[in-house]
């Protein structure tokens, strides 16, 4: 009955999405590549799936590759790549925005998986730099602070407050100054070798 079940939902799968099969270690994967286009958003998501021995699929993670959220001239923009290395799953994220969009967020991360002896990926680093609104535009919020040092304990605690709330949503720890240049190059980089890929 499980493996009726299971062929069922990849069926499903594979009408809405597309399936590629990778092995990383002793352990094979699914990974589906899904499409959505609903309400105000459209774009594409990887799911990454551990294969079982009694032919199910264990969620492992998931990563956007591509979103466009918003009305026609005033979007959200997120796009996502991913590199595998013998056993290390590198995630690339970039956020931008597109016309008056002035809450979206603008910035980079990358997030290192390295594979455990029990077919699952711990995370063992995620560097960050986002600013989550268009600048000087909410001057009640710490990320003003960014661009110029906070002056008293206030201040202090409202940049803090800031960095603490980005961590906690985009699950990661932040990065400043020459390091967040970095990584947003490493990120541009990353996106670049994705569409050489994509054209050859």
């Amino acid at each position: 009955m499980r493996i009726w079940i299971t062929m069922g939902l990849m069926l499903t799968l594979l009408q809405a999405a597309e399936l590629k099969h990778i092995s990383m270690g002793n352990f094979e994967y699914s990974l589906i590549t899904d499409s959505y286009d609903a309400y105000d958003s459209k774009g594409e998501v990887m799911k990454l799936y551990a294969e079982e021995n009694n032919n199910d699929l264990t969620f492992i993670l998931s990563l956007t590759l591509h979103d466009k959220t918003g009305t026609c001239s005033d979007k959200s923009l997120e796009d996502g790549s991913y590199e595998i290395n013998g056993t290390t799953l590198t995630l690339y994220s970039a956020w931008d925005r597109l016309g008056r969009a002035y809450d979206a967020p603008v910035g980079a991360r990358i997030q290192v998986y390295e594979l455990q002896p029990n077919a699952t990926f711990k995370r063992i680093s995620s560097r960050l730099y986002i600013e989550t609104h268009r600048k000087k535009q909410d001057q009640n919020s710490g990320m003003q602070y960014l661009f110029s040092p906070p002056k008293n304990k206030k201040e202090q605690k409202a940049f803090e407050a800031y960095i603490e709330e980005v961590e906690t949503r985009f699950k990661g720890t932040f990065v400043f100054g020459e390091e967040a240049k970095q990584l947003r190059l490493e990120v541009q980089e990353a996106l670049r070798r994705k569409m050489q890929t994509a054209w050859h």
